[in-house]
C-alpha cells in the first residue's frame, strides 16, 4: 500500500513540475517576444529623422495700472500708522520690573551698534542703525521686508 502512495505521489510530482515548466517556458517565449519588438521598435524610430524648431513664445502685453485702482490706494496712502523702533529686550519678574527706580539700568539682548528693528502697526518691516541727530535720535533703515508694487 504504502508502494502505491509513493508512485502515485511521484506521478503527481511528475505532473506538476511537467505543468510548471510548460508555463514558465510560455512565460520566457513571452518575454522574448515583447523584447523582440522593442528591438524593433527601437531600430525603426532610430532610422527616423527628427526635426527641431525653435520655440516660439506668446509676447505680453505692456500691463499698465488700472487708474481707479491707483485712486483708491491714493486715499489709503493718508491713513495714520504706528511706527516704532525696538533697540532690544529683555526678560524680567514682577518682582525686578517693581524694584526699578530712577537711575536703574535694564540690560536689553542687543549689543551696541547692532541693527535695530523698525516696526509698522507692530508687523517688522524693516531694519536700521540708530543715528542721532543734532539733540535727537533717529533711525536709518539698512533694510527692508516691504515690496513696493505702486509706480
Amino acid at each position: 500500500m504504502e508502494e502505491n502512495k509513493n508512485n502515485i505521489n511521484e506521478d503527481l510530482t511528475s505532473e506538476i513540475s511537467n505543468e510548471d515548466l510548460s508555463a514558465a517556458e510560455k512565460a520566457d517565449k513571452e518575454n522574448q517576444t515583447e523584447k523582440n519588438n522593442l528591438q524593433n521598435q527601437e531600430e525603426s524610430s532610430n532610422n527616423q529623422l527628427i526635426t527641431v524648431r525653435p520655440v516660439k513664445f506668446q509676447e505680453f502685453e505692456n500691463i499698465t495700472v488700472n487708474h481707479a485702482i491707483k485712486k483708491n490706494l491714493d486715499i489709503m496712502l493718508d491713513i495714520p500708522m504706528h511706527i516704532s523702533v525696538e533697540l532690544g529686550r529683555t526678560k524680567s519678574t514682577i518682582r525686578e520690573v517693581m524694584e526699578l527706580e530712577k537711575g536703574s539700568i535694564v540690560e536689553l539682548n542687543k549689543i551696541a551698534g547692532e541693527q535695530v528693528e523698525i516696526f509698522v502697526n507692530q508687523k517688522l518691516v524693516a531694519k536700521g542703525e540708530v543715528i542721532v541727530i543734532e539733540d535727537k535720535f533717529g533711525v536709518r533703515v539698512t533694510s527692508t521686508n516691504i515690496v513696493k508694487q505702486i509706480t
